[in-house]
């Protein structure tokens, strides 16, 4: 006669892989999030005085370590294309965050700085209602 299975007989079902945080990918996470801010406030053509204040008060709360401070500093003028911050951005949550960071870095009143936050959400995959949504929570 053929025993009942009991639930620990039953095989659990594979489990799909989490994306994986390794230091390296956090560091390279933290690299584009830096990189979005320094782009979104070259947005309109200049870095100025405020924006770049922020982006230096949102990089010391993050607990940078000198070598990331001076990474940081190095990049502040030398402003990324959205093609090169959005290749290979499959994470949602990393977008929307990508995102976020750059519309609360500028104070969007220029046209050419609305522009640019319309192409990022483009590059991003986000959609109009989503890009609407975080602009209102900044």
């Amino acid at each position: 006669p053929q025993m009942p299975q009991t639930p620990a007989a039953v095989a659990a079902p594979p489990q799909t892989p989490v994306a994986e945080t390794t230091p390296a990918r956090t560091e390279e996470l933290a690299i584009r999030l830096i990189q979005v801010m320094i782009a979104a406030a070259h947005a309109d053509g200049s870095l100025d005085a405020a924006e770049e204040q922020a982006i230096l008060e949102r990089a010391g709360k993050a607990g940078l370590s000198r070598e990331e401070r001076m990474f940081l500093l190095d990049e502040l003028h030398k402003p990324k294309t959205i093609a090169d911050l959005t290749v290979g951005m499959g994470d949602p949550a990393v977008a929307k965050t990508m995102y976020m960071l750059a519309a609360g870095t500028i104070a969007i009143d220029t046209e050419t700085e609305r522009l640019w936050l319309d192409q990022l959400a483009a590059g991003l995959g986000l959609s109009k209602a989503m890009q609407s949504f975080i602009e209102e929570q900044n």
